[in-house]
C-alpha cells in the first residue's frame, strides 16, 4: 500500500483495548499503596498525598488522573477526593470492600511496575546537564535515545511497533492540520517516518526531513521508499541530546516524543527547538492530551500510565504544553484536534 489512505473508521476502539490493561493494575496498586485510605481522611493535592504516603510525586499524579478518569476520585478545588464508588468498594473498612477480588488476575507487570515507580521518590528528576536525560539502566528502549545509540535490530522492532500505532494518526495529522506557510518540516525522533511520509503524500509542495539516530534513519529509508516519496522526504542522523540540530526549517515536529521525557527535559527540547527555528517558524507537538480539569480523559490517562511505566515521561494537558512553550519564548500557542484522541499543539517563534 504505497499511499496512506484515511481508514474507514478511526482506531479509538483499538486504543481503548490496548490501554485497558492499565486500569485494573492501577486500582490494585492504589489500594496497596494506601491511596484510598489516605484520601478517606480528607481531600489532598498530589504533593500532599505523595508526602503523606512517602511516594513519588510524578507517579502519584499519573495514578490519580487515571483513577479520576474512572470516577474513583474527583479533582476539585485543586485537590483529589474519593467518590462514593471508592468509599463503598475500595476502603477496607467498608462491608462492600472489593479488594480481595480485585487482586485476582491482575497484571503483575502493571501493578508491580507501578508500585516500584511509586516508591522511587524523585525519579522524575533523573536529568543530566541542562535537562538532558540520564539512562535509567533498566533496559527500556527509551534508554537508547537517552544514550544516543540503538542497534539496527532494535531499531527495526521499534519502528514496526511505532508505525503500527501511529499510521492512522499520521494520516489524520496530514489531512486536518493547516500547513499554510510551511515549506520544510523537520521531524525530531521520527521513527519509521510515517508522519513525514503521510504529509509528503498529502502536500506535494512539502519537503520533509526525519531526524533520528543512525540505525533509525536506515530503517526509516525503507518506509520512505515504500511510500514513494523519497524525492521529498530524507533523513539526517543526529543525536538530539548531544549534537547540533539542522537549521533552515519552517516547522519542527514531534510526535509521541515529549511524552517520553520529564518536564525539565521537555523544557530543554522546547529551548533547542526555539534556537533552531527562524523567526515565524513553528513547533508542532503531536500528543494525546489529558483533560485540563484533572479528571480524565480515560484513554489519555491510561496512556500517561503506560508512559510512566515504560519511559521517563507522561502525557500532558494542553495548558502544561502551553506553559512550557511560552517559557521557551513561543507565542500564539494553540491546539488543533487531528485524529481520534490526538491533537497538535503549535507555538510560533516571533
Amino acid at each position: 500500500m504505497p499511499r496512506y489512505e484515511t481508514p474507514a473508521a478511526d482506531d479509538s476502539r483499538i486504543w481503548d483495548v490496548f490501554l485497558s490493561g492499565a486500569y485494573h493494575g492501577a486500582v490494585v496498586a492504589a489500594d496497596d499503596a494506601g491511596i484510598f485510605a489516605a484520601l478517606n481522611d480528607g481531600p489532598a493535592t498530589i504533593q500532599e498525598l505523595a508526602g503523606k504516603l512517602d511516594l513519588d510525586e510524578r507517579a502519584t499524579g499519573v495514578l490519580l488522573r487515571l483513577l479520576a478518569a474512572h470516577g474513583l476520585v474527583v479533582f476539585r478545588n485543586d485537590s483529589f477526593d474519593l467518590t462514593l464508588d471508592a468509599r463503598l468498594y475500595l476502603l477496607k473498612s467498608s462491608p462492600f470492600y472489593w479488594g480481595p477480588m480485585l487482586h485476582v488476575g491482575v497484571s503483575s507487570w502493571h501493578r508491580d511496575t507501578l508500585m516500584a515507580k511509586l516508591s522511587q521518590k524523585g525519579s522524575a528528576d533523573a536529568v543530566g546537564p541542562l535537562g538532558t536525560p540520564k539512562i535509567s539502566g533498566d533496559g527500556r528502549s527509551i534508554d537508547d535515545w537517552a544514550s544516543g545509540s540503538i542497534s539496527l535490530e532494535r531499531a527495526r522492532d521499534v519502528a514496526m511497533r511505532m508505525h503500527s500505532h501511529s499510521l492512522p494518526a499520521a494520516v489524520g495529522a496530514a489531512k486536518h492540520y493547516d500547513f499554510t506557510g510551511i515549506q520544510k518540516i523537520l521531524d525530531v525522533g521520527g521513527g519509521s517516518g510515517c508522519f513525514m511520509i503521510a504529509m509528503a503524500q498529502a502536500l506535494p509542495h512539502l519537503r520533509c526531513t526525519i531526524m533520528e539516530l543512525p540505525a533509525m534513519c536506515e530503517v526509516a529509508k525503507s518506509y520512505i521508499d515504500s511510500g514513494e516519496v523519497s524525492e521529498r522526504v530524507d533523513t539526517i542522523a543526529v543525536d538530539m541530546f548531544r549534537q547540533p540540530w539542522p537549521r533552515g526549517y519552517d516547522a519542527v515536529f514531534f510526535s509521541n516524543i515529549w511524552h517520553d521525557w520529564n518536564f525539565r527535559t521537555c523544557r530543554w527540547l522546547a529551548e533547542r527547538t526555539y534556537e533552531a527555528l527562524p523567526p515565524g517558524g513553528r513547533i508542532m507537538l503531536h500528543e494525546m492530551l489529558l483533560d485540563n480539569t484533572g479528571n480524565g480523559q480515560k484513554t489519555a490517562a491510561a496512556f500517561s500510565m503506560l508512559m510512566l511505566l515504560a519511559t521517563q515521561g507522561q502525557q500532558f494537558t494542553s495548558e502544561e504544553l502551553r506553559s512550557i512553550l511560552e517559557d521557551a519564548g513561543f507565542a500564539g500557542v494553540e491546539t488543533t484536534s487531528t485524529h481520534s484522541y490526538y491533537s497538535i499543539t503549535t507555538g510560533y517563534k516571533r
